[in-house]
């Protein structure tokens, strides 16, 4: 059922409409691979370098405020993608005050920051980046610091054991961080519709909204099922059987930066954390400040109500599931089948909000033609529009990043507490309760947590499947965007970013406790 989206894009195949997708495939789809291939190729290659290098800066090198550098370089995970860039929309959009010093004070000529592709690029890798900084610092800090002590010793120096030692046995956590950035930047709406730049996402919504074609917009969306396919087949063939395994948790860091070399390489950590998160809430304050006696309303406590219940339910759901099938069991070790079932209902994140909400709209209306054809009523008035629906779409996405951090505390579970157990007689259920379920606490909160963080801030099935006057911050913030109104637009976006933030600071202190405890 999880998996069912998947299967309903491609089943849209049986139904072409020639006229309309001739007009789709001669007119736009060149254009839509190539921007969509700039685009992610751009993001790409940013977030690596960006990610891998902030990673082995705070875990291997001593400087001037690495310590509270090393969290803050979280934060911007709690901040939307189309948040950051309606902000530097307005900021230095031809009529921002940026460009407006610049051309009043400098005498600088403007310059159009929708024109090309380096800005929306820009603005991705600095909201993306802490995938791939999350994953490779957890890599540095359990990689062996006598090897690279060794390097040391036989004259390399820090760039050379970069490249040589420490980057290639991060390779793994890398490419694992760069494929959700890819997946993530190949499903965002909010961003590229402000920036006007066509990707799939885009074209799905037109096909559906302005063109009235289920039928296209999910045969555009089994194209978009390819590409996040073919990422993830790319990724697991580069990595290739690469693992590394070590205990070991780096405390001592193998470098000292002093003097100006420390102070240059703090200057740059903090320059990043003020593009990406410091300097657009300084901005989002400035903006709440002067527009929330005009912006505020009643109507915001049932948007904070609304995106509490659909944050809470749909992570509630999810985990429940997630710890189902992560839960130890020697059936699952020795089934081929039942690992490739578990893989089928973790496949939806490589689906974008926008394909996951079309392949449910279209399954929903080609099952309710199916019962008018055999005499019944029309369902779609029961479920197009429910919050159930919304929910199942929410449940779908999400369940591999729910799955992959609980079935990694799963993993750590030593076979010996599980023969103990039988030994002593426990029966099934009780081993589950008493052990596993205590041991898998942490990936439980963890998963649970980012669950919460990603439903707050999904814009493309919300926007396609909300029920008819059941807004969200999300939704209001890109409304009121999407208007040019950034200023009220502020309001909603604080919000969310501040519970983003509290949910963000919630994961660092579990991790943190795990770091200490492992």
């Amino acid at each position: 059922m999880v998996a069912l989206p998947i299967f309903v894009v491609i089943f849209s195949w049986a139904l072409p409409e020639h006229e309309l997708w001739a007009h789709f495939s001669q007119n736009l789809l060149p254009n839509l691979i190539s921007s969509t291939a700039i685009l992610l190729i751009g993001v790409g290659v940013g977030v690596v370098l960006l990610g891998t290098v902030l990673a082995y800066l705070v875990v291997m090198v001593e400087f001037p405020g690495r310590k509270w550098l090393e969290w803050a370089l979280f934060l911007p995970f709690a901040i939307p993608a189309y948040v950051l860039a309606f902000v530097y929309l307005g900021v230095f959009d031809y009529s921002g005050y940026a460009q407006v010093w610049m051309r009043e004070v400098l005498g600088l000529p403007g310059f159009d920051i929708r024109a090309g592709s380096w800005a929306i690029i820009l603005t991705f890798v600095l909201v993306f980046y802490p995938y791939v900084y999350m994953m490779t610092r957890a890599s540095f800090k359990r990689q062996k610091i006598n090897m690279i002590d060794a390097g040391k010793l036989l004259g390399a120096g820090p760039i050379r054991v970069f490249f040589q030692i420490s980057l290639p046995l991060a390779r793994p956590a890398a490419a694992a961080g760069l494929l959700v950035t890819l997946m993530e930047t190949l499903a965002d709406f909010g961003v590229v519709s402000l920036f006007n730049y066509d990707t799939f996402t885009t074209a799905i919504y037109s096909a559906w909204i302005d063109f009235r074609s289920i039928e296209v917009a999910a045969q555009l969306a089994s194209l978009l099922v390819l590409v996040a396919f073919f990422l993830i087949y790319f990724e697991k063939k580069a990595r290739g059987q690469a693992k590394y395994y070590s205990t070991d948790i780096v405390n001592r860091k193998p470098y000292h930066a002093k003097g100006a070399v420390g102070w240059l390489i703090s200057l740059m950590v903090l320059s990043i954390f003020m593009l990406s998160f410091a300097m657009p809430m300084l901005q989002l304050l400035i903006w709440g400040w002067t527009s929330v006696a005009e912006e505020w309303s009643a109507k915001y406590i049932d948007l904070i109500a609304s995106t509490s219940i659909l944050t809470t339910s749909a992570a509630l759901i999810t985990v429940a599931i997630a710890t189902i099938l992560a839960l130890p069991d020697r059936c699952k070790q020795g089934s081929v089948w039942l690992k490739s079932v578990i893989r089928l209902a973790t496949l939806g994140y490589a689906l974008p909000g926008s394909v996951m909400a079309v392949g449910l709209l279209y399954g929903v209306n080609q099952i309710s033609e199916i019962n008018n054809y055999l005499g019944g009523e029309s369902i779609n008035h029961l479920i197009f529009g429910s919050i159930a629906l919304l929910v199942f779409a929410y449940v779908s996405r999400f369940m591999a990043i729910a799955y992959s951090s609980i079935d990694a505390s799963a993993q750590q579970i030593k076979p010996v507490f599980t023969q103990s157990a039988r030994l002593l007689g426990a029966s099934r259920q009780r081993l589950i309760w008493r052990v596993y379920l205590p041991m898998m606490t942490p990936g439980i909160l963890a998963g649970g947590l980012l669950v919460a963080v990603d439903v707050m801030k999904e814009l493309p099935a919300t926007y396609l499947l909300r029920p008819f006057g059941w807004d969200t911050l999300a939704i209001q913030v890109y409304e009121l965007s999407a208007e040019g109104l950034y200023e009220r637009a502020a309001v909603p976006a604080l919000i969310m970013v501040l519970f983003g933030a509290l949910i963000m600071s919630i994961f660092q202190y579990l991790d943190k406790k795990s770091s200490k405890t492992s």
